[in-house]
């Protein structure tokens, strides 16, 4: 087995070494009159890169006179998205590839992320992308990545930007984030892309052009001569199986299942940039003089005229140049993200055929040695949805260059007037600050820092040097006067805590005639702005008492929030927490109790739960404590 190619240069060297070089190159070398087009790729696959090459030679080649700079748009955004972006992506196809298929999942169908995602984008990559492009100073900017289109969309919408702008799609999937409202045109390679792209960014924003393809793959070659050129066998059927361009997916898997087909004379793995996949294949078929492995090559038009069939495992851009060069394709071995969606969407078309496990991509295989190709892939992406390709005029052919629309763009884009942005911005902000506003207000974790700081302690004990215990009990709203006659009678005096709301009069009568007392209470009622209404729930409790500034009150069981604190201290209404809350159908204190303390009991109103404070009040008694209301230990 034997490595017949070395990789070739990486991608980014081949677009340029960094933005500011292509921006003095550009300052320096421009042609009075030139008109300049600024081409913004990336890193992430080999198909993004292909198609900025592709489009630089179509503008280069063209009549016009056109000065053409290809930088990486990643890059351009800042030294934080490129590795994030660049480096998350091939780490998750690489090892954890379930993940991606996540991300993607929820980009697609979660609004909130796919928006969150966007601003994360244009809040970090706006401000340097927008210097780069004012250092070039363009006539026209194009992207080919989305990323770097979401980012270059908003620039445009918010005026930032007033030239027009491009925007390349080679997938059939994914559009929520290749198709934007701040594009001026977007070029698809596919006729089933223009009404969804158009649905996103808007009547018009759409055109069909020929795919983003080295004319290399276009050219007429001879298979024969091919497989000569390369030194691969002359007889016998060839197969690519290749990981796109950093070498992701099931190539060993795919190599091994295509080494058991008779057929097959030889096959050719391409690794891409992957040295460690690339290493791995010569030691695994190292004894199988079938198989020739190969880096990052330039070599893709001879290799694709010599196969009889393509096995890839990403789609894309790959798959449309061996359309052209009339291989068929097999997708298998990265079903994961979009590259599951895509080649789905292509193998409905009748593009290429889809394998989901080894046994499937042997059969699609050897169904593709057995007929003519399938129709092309790049004729039936340049022909529009629902239309039939003629003999007399070929799909491929009717198709606009995508350089004729680079050179003669529509101004479709009208930024948005400043006075709205500011009116969003402002009410951005405002609904921000509100809703933070909101949130601290209702929220316990808040009032325990103000607590401390402002040294708003609720009541749990009262000093005093009496042996007395405050006892306040909670009953269902209507029942304390019967409680209180229960208890009346067994000799217990208490606070009773009301249901939030200020108490009839009879109730209060009733609860005073037998030397009891009625303390207010806030209710917890689990809404966020539940905070809004303590003021004047205590001050009607108050008010129905005759009590005055300085009076206490029960607040709930799991605390106050930080609203509910301050607008209960503006009326001077002091909270009381209690050093023990229990149930008088539950066990007695656990601990011995202190005189001084507070307790607060909860009863469902009914004679067994009175039974049951009876047993508190006289575990108390047996530590020589006797019960109070709390009015009178405070007093006291």
């Amino acid at each position: 087995m034997l490595s017949k190619l070395k990789p070739t240069r990486r991608a980014a060297d081949e677009l340029s070494a960094s933005a500011s070089a292509s921006a003095s190159a550009s300052a320096s070398d421009a042609v009075a009159g030139a008109q300049r087009v600024l081409i913004l790729s990336a890193d992430v696959g080999e198909g993004h890169a292909a198609a900025a090459r592709a489009l630089a030679r179509q503008l280069e080649e063209s009549d016009q006179d056109v000065q053409v700079s290809v930088i990486d748009g990643l890059a351009a955004m800042g030294r934080l998205l490129q590795p994030v972006v660049e480096d998350g992506y091939r780490v998750q196809l690489k090892f954890i590839p379930w993940t991606y298929t996540l991300v993607y999942w929820m980009l697609e169908r979660v609004a909130p992320i796919r928006w969150l995602a966007r601003r994360m984008l244009c809040l970090f990559g706006a401000r340097p992308l927008a210097r780069t492009i004012a250092a070039h100073d363009p006539d026209v900017v194009v992207s080919t990545y989305p990323a770097v289109t979401v980012v270059l969309a908003r620039l445009r919408r918010r005026g930032v930007i007033d030239c027009p702008t491009v925007a390349t799609i080679t997938d059939l999937t994914g559009l929520f984030f290749w198709a934007q409202p701040g594009i001026d045109v977007h070029l698809v390679m596919y006729g089933e892309s223009l009404q969804p792209v158009e649905r996103i960014a808007g009547e018009g924003s759409a055109r069909l052009v020929s795919p983003l393809i080295s004319a290399d793959f276009l050219a007429p070659r001879c298979p024969l001569d091919s497989r000569r050129a390369l030194g691969l066998p002359e007889q016998g059927r060839m197969v690519i199986v290749s990981g796109g361009g950093w070498g992701v997916g099931d190539v060993t898997g795919a190599v091994h299942e295509l080494t058991r087909v008779p057929d097959v004379s030889s096959i050719v793995c391409l690794a891409g940039r992957n040295d460690q996949l690339r290493e791995r294949l010569e030691r695994d078929f190292a004894c199988e003089p079938r198989v020739y492995v190969y880096g990052f090559t330039d070599e893709m038009p001879r290799l694709l005229a010599a196969a009889d069939v393509l096995v890839h495992s990403t789609g894309g851009v790959t798959c449309l140049e061996a359309g052209a060069a009339g291989t068929p394709v097999v997708s298998y071995g990265l079903p994961v993200g979009h590259a599951r969606l895509n080649t789905r969407a292509m193998g409905d078309l009748g593009l290429l055929r889809l394998a989901n496990d080894v046994q499937e991509l042997r059969t699609h295989v050897r169904a593709s040695f057995a007929e003519d190709p399938p129709q092309s892939l790049v004729s039936a992406a340049a022909r529009p949805a629902g239309e039939q390709p003629t003999s007399e005029a070929p799909a491929l052919r009717r198709a606009p260059a995508a350089a004729e629309l680079v050179l003669d763009p529509p101004r479709r884009v009208q930024p948005i007037p400043t006075w709205r942005l500011r009116l969003v911005a402002f009410a951005t902000y405002a609904t921000l600050l509100l809703g933070v506003s909101t949130w601290m207000m209702s929220t316990d974790e808040v009032a325990a820092l103000a607590v401390k700081a402002f040294h708003m302690q609720p009541l749990t004990h009262v000093p005093t040097a009496s042996r007395a215990v405050g006892v306040i009990v909670r009953t269902p709203r209507g029942a304390e006067t019967f409680v209180a006659g229960q208890l009346a009678a067994a000799g217990i005096h208490v606070s009773f805590a009301d249901g939030g709301k200020a108490p009839p009069h009879t109730t209060i009568a009733g609860v005073r005639r037998h030397g009891d007392e009625l303390l207010p209470a806030i209710v917890d009622s689990g809404t966020i702005l539940r905070w809004v209404k303590a003021r004047g729930t205590l001050r009607g409790q108050a008010h129905a008492l005759g009590l005055h500034r300085g009076f206490y009150f029960l607040q709930p069981r799991g605390g106050l929030s930080l609203g509910q604190l301050v607008l209960a201290h503006t009326i001077g209404a002091k909270p009381v927490a209690g050093a023990l809350r229990l149930s008088a159908a539950g066990a007695p204190p656990q601990r011995r109790l202190r005189a001084g303390e507070v307790l607060v009991v909860t009863l469902d109103g009914s004679a067994a739960s009175v039974r049951g404070l009876e047993r508190i009040v006289s575990v108390a008694g047996a530590e020589g404590l006797s019960p109070a209301p709390l009015g009178s230990l405070t007093r006291a």
